[in-house]
């Protein structure tokens, strides 16, 4: 195994280098022209919020995915008047049973999204512990406004334990979903969405799966999972470019970016090597979660190492990304993880991961919560 992910490494031509010292730097002096951050909702102990999508009414969804502990709600609605969270769709799917009769409900749910039709995806990516064969991974279409439940897609054996589906982005144009897988072979599902056939494709490749010399550090220190062994998150993040004709992903634990064609993913005939020879390696930035992308191309990312919030963009022929610092205050910002755009408006969702998911976590500093930052204009294109 070590040897193929050698070689499949080496023909994406990046090296490792020492990241951090390429990125523009915290500093103390730039706090009275950052940003303002909005806090949305705080989250108590009882649900630790990483999903996060919002309606075209301004309606806040929120998931806490069951991959720690099992929480008192997977899927919550924030009412908007007292910010109550309501379980979403309701109270039954949010009640978890091993061998549920005849009902669907939410098993663990790290994405939520809100396509441009308005409806709610949420993404259930089960869990290696629970029978598959019962409680399957899931896409859940919703009406965002009402609630209503519109459609569900299963998936079958060929998504196993040793994966875990992690976000999702629909193009409502083509009808087709694509998702991460990050864990196990790594990789992105492609779903037709009329059919509900689905494909896992770019397994094992040089963009499916982590750069294997590059680890999450958090103050500097290698991050350790709770057995002591180096967290490694294949596929992770996820983006769709404005016009659908780029899917933009990237794993979590390396510092690498990608794109390719949407119409060579949704074309069945290509294998994954000629598929992988047209995966766009885009370079290096900060180490981030989740990703969305704005009307004007920017690539949204949490420096999950630096605790920051950053906006990137490709220029065409740079080797690495353009990479602007947007907010960088760790005692506000901690574990930018997912996010969400809505009426001009950047939601940001803050896991705190670093502080609670770790065998070398810091203490607890706040709650789960979820931010917003109003969307800075388009950049002035240069003639």
């Amino acid at each position: 195994m070590k040897k193929l992910l050698a070689a499949l490494l080496a023909s994406a031509s990046f090296a490792t280098p020492s990241f951090a010292a390429g990125l523009p730097q915290p500093d103390s002096d730039n706090a009275a022209t950052q940003p303002t951050l909005e806090i949305v909702k705080r989250f108590p102990a009882d649900f630790n919020m990483i999903g996060v999508g919002v309606s075209r009414s301004g309606i806040v969804y929120a998931s806490a995915p069951a991959t720690m502990k099992r929480y008192s709600a997977s899927v919550v609605r924030i009412d908007p008047k007292t910010g109550a969270l309501i379980p979403f769709p309701d109270k039954n799917w949010n009640h978890f049973e091993n061998n549920p009769t005849d009902r669907e409900l939410w098993v663990s749910v790290p994405a939520l999204w809100v396509d441009d039709q308005n409806h709610l995806w949420v993404l259930d990516s089960s869990l290696p512990s629970v029978d598959q064969k019962v409680l399957p991974p899931k896409l859940a279409e919703f009406d965002a406004e009402t609630g209503r439940l519109i459609q569900i897609y299963h998936f079958g054996s060929d998504i196993t334990p040793a994966d875990s589906l992690n976000d999702v982005r629909v193009d409502t144009r083509t009808r087709t979903a694509y998702i991460t897988n990050e864990w196990g072979r790594g990789g992105l599902v492609v779903m037709d969405l009329d059919t509900g056939a689905y494909r896992l494709v770019l397994a094992n490749t040089r963009s499916g799966i982590a750069d294997p010399e590059q680890h999450l550090h958090i103050y500097g220190e290698l991050a350790r999972k709770k057995d002591g062994s180096l967290p490694v998150t294949q596929d992770d993040g996820i983006a769709l470019s404005p016009d659908r004709a780029w899917l933009y992903y990237r794993p979590l634990t390396d510092h690498h970016y990608w794109r390719i064609a949407t119409p060579d993913l949704r074309n069945a005939h290509l294998s994954d090597a000629e598929l992988d020879k047209k995966a766009q390696y885009l370079g290096q930035s900060v180490m981030s979660g989740g990703i969305e992308m704005d009307a004007c191309n920017r690539l949204w990312v949490g420096d999950i190492e630096n605790h920051g919030l950053y906006a990137l963009t490709f220029p065409e022929g740079a080797k690495t990304p353009q990479t602007q610092k947007v907010y960088d205050n760790p005692d506000v910002l901690d574990w930018a993880d997912g996010f969400a755009i809505a009426n001009n408006w950047l939601y940001i969702s803050d896991s705190r991961l670093d502080e609670i998911a770790f065998k070398n976590s810091r203490p607890l500093r706040g709650a789960t919560t979820i931010y917003r930052l109003s969307l800075p204009p388009c950049p002035t294109q240069k003639k």
